[in-house]
């Protein structure tokens, strides 16, 4: 039996490891888990492609959790759906439909977007699907965070407080369920 192995996706300006990717490294170690941080072009050098050039230099298969933030969850749905990838777990942090602010990050968020039929596909392709949002998210409403998890058909869990789970809002730790490295 392969190892289960978890992969972070991380956000528009890569600042995820600054915030939670610190503790899932930890509790990967703890539980033997294979742990992976890819770094992927940020801010205004960030396109669909070249996110795909990085990822598909990375080991995904049946035993993977992704973890992805902000700008990493419009692309994990994405990637999975066409590469076509059964994946163990998926826990999206602050993921949103429908970026709508600041000009070049619309501009970017069109070309990472998933499509109906990508999220739609994505539930049949990922066993477990979790995503963690925030009442107070400064870059999304939480009727835009809560779409996100109903297309995907998730778990749904509500961090009061947790703004968008970047370095700003001083999250370090998610609060996954205790055998969620080991299920």
């Amino acid at each position: 039996m392969n190892m289960k192995n978890v992969l972070i996706v991380h956000s528009y300006n890569g600042d995820t490891a600054g915030s939670f990717a610190k503790n899932i490294e930890k509790r990967c170690r703890i539980n033997g888990l294979e742990y992976r941080f890819p770094c992927f072009p940020v801010r205004m050098e960030a396109s669909y492609e070249s996110w795909k050039r990085v990822m598909d230099e990375e080991k995904i298969d049946e035993n993977t959790i992704l973890i992805a933030h902000s700008l990493g969850t419009q692309f994990v749905p994405k990637y999975i759906a066409e590469k076509n990838l059964k994946i163990d777990a998926y826990v999206s942090v602050a993921g949103y439909l429908h970026y709508e602010g600041r000009a070049d990050l619309e501009s970017i968020n069109r070309n990472f977007e998933p499509s109906a039929e990508d999220f739609e596909k994505c539930r049949s392709l990922i066993r477990r699907r979790i995503s963690l949002y925030s009442d107070n998210d400064r870059l999304n409403s939480i009727e835009k965070l809560e779409a996100y998890a109903d297309i995907l058909d998730t778990q749904k869990i509500l961090v009061s407080g947790a703004g968008h789970f970047d370095p700003a809002s001083g999250i370090q730790v998610l609060p996954l369920p205790d055998d969620f490295f080991t299920a």
